[in-house]
């Protein structure tokens, strides 16, 4: 592995000017709040690997130019962290005002102890995504169809998972379930929208269809048999009774004639017939898109629920291995319990174990207790190279944070720890301790 030997960076510094900061592989700043711990720990977070967990009020890693570019000092134009490698390479961060960030050199892993704590926090979901996704293996997708998804699922299931390949990242699909279960509740909102938009329609039959064009044509023959008759009114040479005689014979006589209703107003109502049976078409359209985004829905939401059963059953089964693993970054006597119980993750902490008991189960943790545990976790999840593990400032008592250095220094990555106060007893050789102190608006103090 490598790790950031050297920092040089101009975040949050209030005058401008950079400063740099000598790490070890494991080291721990020690500071009051706002003495720049944190500056520090985003720095080379965002040297590593282009992004830090927790900016602005995020629950996330954040990368995008537009949120760091809190991070440029005032009236500078840009904001940078340089990292120099134990290996003699370098990795470094900018950000120029108005523009994206640039990453360049060896890329790295991060995790912090608060981005873990924020999952955690999550629901179930979010904790089988996380952890499946880092202790489970790619499901082939024939596999999980014949043995652990129903056949009518199939279809649904090959529709959200990658195409070219036979092998099934359960929580990128789990994600992508998610969004496809949005999309088609977005659709039956919009079917339903639409078809309050139409207000009342009523169906329209054929016959009384062709009845109002009969009705029509009668108007259009009573309004010649009128003009026929104004016209032989005022001239009688043109010789017309006969024909007007034989139009109204042909229209069922004088009372019939009279009772044939004005053109306009059949025109009107032929308006409103046409524009009804339309409605009616849209209407159905939308009814169809509603039913059809019912059933798709129904369809993805039993699709995801098999999945995250799945997960939470593979996380179950390869817990033992993680727990073993992150047990062995907390002092002697205690161990992580992590398991998967009736759908929900259960972690705690085991103490006063022996090699014939297993010790008190606690899982109501709070404060340092909490942010032990949360660390071991991280140590073990970030078991790669080139990574960092930054552990933020949970309350520690001065006991608890020199078993936490003592336990962690065995992790295999480096570790970045934030602290208010000095931990107990003797300065550990595998530590670097950096004491930080700075005055509103002055320079970085670094001893």
């Amino acid at each position: 592995m490598s790790f950031i030997e050297q920092l040089t960076t101009n975040i949050k510094s209030p005058d401008g000017e950079d400063y740099t900061v000598t790490l070890g592989k494991n080291t721990v700043l020690i500071g009051d709040n706002e003495a720049g711990k944190s500056a520090i720990a985003e720095a080379a977070e965002l040297a590593r690997t282009g992004a830090a967990f927790g900016l602005l009020y995020r629950d996330k890693p954040v990368k995008g130019g537009d949120l760091l570019s809190a991070l440029i000092p005032p009236g500078e134009e840009k904001a940078y962290a340089v990292a120099s490698l134990d290996d003699g390479q370098e990795c470094s961060w900018t950000l120029q005002d108005g523009k994206r960030p640039v990453r360049t050199g060896p890329n790295g892993v991060g995790l912090s102890v608060a981005e873990l704590h924020a999952v955690l926090a999550g629901s179930e979901e979010t904790k089988a995504k996380f952890f499946w996704h880092r202790l489970c293996e790619p499901k082939n997708k024939e596999h999980l169809k014949t043995t652990r998804v129903d056949e009518d699922l199939h279809g649904i299931l090959d529709q959200n998972s990658e195409p070219d390949s036979d092998l099934v990242d359960l929580s990128v699909l789990l994600t992508k379930i998610g969004a496809a279960r949005r999309e088609q509740s977005a659709a039956v909102k919009a079917s339903v929208i639409a078809l309050e938009s139409l207000g009342s329609i009523r169906e329209v039959t054929d016959d009384e269809v062709t009845g109002l064009w009969d009705s029509l044509e009668r108007a259009h023959a009573r309004d010649l048999l009128r003009a026929l008759y104004l016209t032989n009114k005022h001239d009688p040479a043109t010789h017309a009774p006969n024909t007007l005689r034989h139009l109204v014979e042909q229209l069922g006589g004088q009372e019939a004639v009279q009772r044939i209703p004005e053109t306009e107003k059949v025109k009107e109502t032929i308006g409103e017939v046409i524009l009804q049976r339309r409605l009616l078409r849209v209407g159905t359209v939308a009814k169809r898109g509603e039913k059809a985004a019912k059933n798709q829905s129904a369809l993805l939401k039993d699709l995801h629920e098999q999945i995250l059963e799945i997960m939470q059953r593979d996380i179950h089964l390869g817990c033992a291995k993680f727990q073993k693993k992150a047990s062995s970054y907390l002092p002697k006597g205690e161990s992580l319990h992590f398991a998967v119980d009736e759908d929900k993750l259960i972690i705690g902490l085991r103490k006063g174990m022996t090699a014939t008991d297993f010790g008190t189960l606690h899982t109501a943790l709070s404060g340092s207790t909490e942010a032990r545990v949360i660390a071991a976790m991280a140590a073990a999840l970030a078991d790669e190279e080139n990574a960092l593990l930054v552990v933020d400032d949970r309350m520690w008592d001065a006991a608890t944070l020199a078993q936490t250095m003592a336990a962690l220094e065995k992790a295999p990555c480096q570790v970045l720890i934030m602290s208010t106060m000095k931990p107990r007893g003797r300065t550990r050789g595998a530590w670097t301790y950096i004491n930080l102190a700075r005055e509103e608006g002055q320079p970085l103090e670094i001893a």
